[in-house]
């Protein structure tokens, strides 16, 4: 969907991107995570044209895009950016209709849109005729992602999108941002300085150190042993292997043994630290993990070690 070809950005003397290639497939949620100064936010600004880099190629949908039309290209790719970005003197469903009426949809089309997006946002109907400076950090981040979403592109590109907001808001931003990923399986490339959440929200993890990458795949593959030493550092804050646990279901420590009475349940979805937790928590050396219907008909047990 994505792809970069021997990349190269100077800003003056500053080279901040240096012979980069990567591809992103179509349906991924590619986290790019470094240092400031790294090159990640460059990188993703190179999609839309923003960005012109000195040397290399920047394919999208399979086509150079130094050989099409800039504005066009942007139109048919949404943005989220951390500052939002609305506009203070239009509604929010004048703002998350924009795109939409620059493609010359109908009102009725764009109401339809609106309401669907302030649905699969979870915002309340009744916002979509208040202005910007009347919503929560939350709820304008949430209506930025919107306006991003309202052409119904099948790129999204994602510019600390959630970095202006408290921790609980930003842990519910994520949530939905996964939920929404997992619905409409559009390709989304976020840039994130959080390694926390490019791990939790990332299924291509791709880490930046001076204009290079360092390391490129699934997040437990990169944080996992013998993956470079750089970027477990960085993505596991001093203790890679806790960190991974996080990332690796539950289901890969089963054990047959029916569960003992009494014994803690998790969701079937439940990661290994989750159920290390649990037991933590509980004090018990056991979890069973309940199946969708809510059953632990299928008796599964975790055992410390496994």
């Amino acid at each position: 969907m994505i792809a970069f070809e021997d990349v190269v950005v100077r800003f003056g003397a500053t080279t901040a991107l240096d012979g980069v290639s990567l591809q992103v497939g179509a349906g991924e949620l590619c986290a790019l995570v470094g240092p400031s100064g790294s090159g990640k936010t460059t990188l993703m600004r190179l999609v839309n044209r923003l960005v012109t880099p000195h040397a290399g190629r920047v394919l999208v949908r399979g086509e150079d895009i130094a050989r099409t039309d800039a504005p066009a290209l942007r139109r048919s790719i949404g943005y989220a950016m951390q500052s939002v970005g609305l506009f203070p003197h239009r509604t929010v469903a004048q703002n998350i209709g924009t795109v939409p009426r620059l493609l010359g949809w109908d009102r009725t089309r764009i109401a339809r849109r609106v309401t669907e997006l302030l649905g699969l946002l979870r915002l309340d109907a009744a916002l979509a005729d208040r202005l910007p400076g009347a919503l929560s950090g939350g709820q304008a981040q949430r209506v930025g992602i919107a306006r991003a979403l309202a052409a119904d592109p099948d790129i999204l590109l994602m510019d600390e999108p959630f970095g202006a907001v408290d921790p609980i808001t930003r842990r519910e931003l994520r949530a939905e941002l996964r939920r929404i990923h997992a619905e409409t399986r559009k390709t989304i490339l976020l840039v994130t300085h959080d390694p926390e959440e490019a791990l939790e929200l990332g299924t291509h993890v791709v880490v930046l150190r001076d204009g290079r990458i360092v390391a490129d795949g699934p997040p437990a593959e990169i944080i996992g042993p013998g993956s470079d030493a750089f970027a477990r550092d960085l993505l596991g804050g001093g203790q890679p292997a806790l960190r991974r646990l996080s990332l690796l279901p539950a289901t890969e420590a089963l054990d047959a043994t029916p569960p003992p009475p009494g014994a803690p349940e998790l969701p079937e979805e439940a990661s290994l630290a989750d159920a290390l937790s649990l037991m933590a928590e509980t004090g018990q050396d056991r979890v069973a993990l309940a199946g969708q219907d809510g059953s632990v008909a299928v008796a599964t047990v975790l055992r410390p070690g496994a």
